[in-house]
């Protein structure tokens, strides 16, 4: 079934490079720190174990929304530096969830609603945000006239859709703070299915590319800097695992990088 328009893909390196190519031009980066281990659920095969459940609201195939289900995952080469993170389900309801990430010594939780269309994040969160606040940088940006969902219902090979997202806060870093208003576009493709090693395992996976472009207009004392990001991902998302890769190349303020995420291990109930 093909699908298109008006589809929202908020995933934690997705839009949140807002945050990410801020902390590239203000912080340092997060020194690696030791994942805790976690159990890894799947069979001798190497195919993680299918849990049957009546299907609800939350209920996704490249996303389970379960709650405990912990992920954790490394990034490197991107503009933040080399950074270790655990994203959990801490709480599911019938029309939602909360997931929390945590960096370092430092907590953040997102809020998501559940809709027959997809799961849909009412809120900036992930591991940039709990990264930069743990380098005392405050960013507070609400997401403003945005469509679509973050994770489709369904996502098949063929499948297409773009999201268009407005922001609007504030930053603060060194006890200054600016203004900040800005939109990001982005238009994601399912080009196929393949398989994938990472530490927590080999799986087969569905590949989804993302387009991602960014303007964001930060103003202090009269003056208006604009910050513009671009850049090109793929992600690899597996059936009642999530999303276990993610590598892709981008330009903020003039200076490129390329950057990897991989899933660690993983536990879902």
């Amino acid at each position: 079934m093909e699908q298109k328009k008006n589809r929202r893909f908020f995933t934690p390196i997705g839009v949140l490079l807002i945050i990410i190519f801020l902390a590239a031009c203000s912080s340092p980066s997060v020194p690696p720190q030791e994942l805790q281990p976690t159990e890894t659920v799947q069979t001798a095969a190497n195919t993680p174990v299918v849990t049957e459940s009546a299907p609800t609201l939350c209920t996704n195939a490249y996303y389970p929304v379960r709650e405990g289900a912990i992920w954790n995952y490394k990034s490197t080469g991107g503009p933040a530096g080399e950074y270790v993170f655990t994203d959990t389900i801490t709480s599911v309801r019938e029309d939602g969830f909360t997931l929390s990430t945590q960096i370092a010594d430092l907590t953040r939780s997102q809020e998501w609603t559940c809709k027959p269309e997809g799961l849909v994040a009412l809120q900036l969160g992930g591991a940039p945000t709990a990264m930069l606040n743990s380098q005392n940088i405050q960013l507070n940006l609400d997401v403003k006239n945005s469509s679509g969902v973050t994770f489709p219902s369904q996502m098949n090979v063929g499948d297409q859709w773009q999201q268009n997202v407005d922001v609007q806060g504030n930053v603060s870093v060194a006890n200054e703070e600016a203004e900040a208003t800005g939109n990001a576009q982005m238009n994601f493709a399912a080009t196929g299915k393949e398989g994938v090693t990472v530490p927590a395992g080999t799986f087969d996976a569905l590949k989804i590319s993302v387009e991602i472009s960014l303007n964001i207009n930060a103003a202090y004392e009269g003056i208006t800097l604009p910050v513009t990001f671009s850049g090109e991902y793929t992600y690899w998302f597996v059936p009642d695992v999530g999303w276990v890769k993610a590598t892709g190349t981008g330009n903020v303020l003039g200076s490129s990088f390329s950057e990897t995420t991989e899933l660690q291990s993983y536990n879902v109930p």
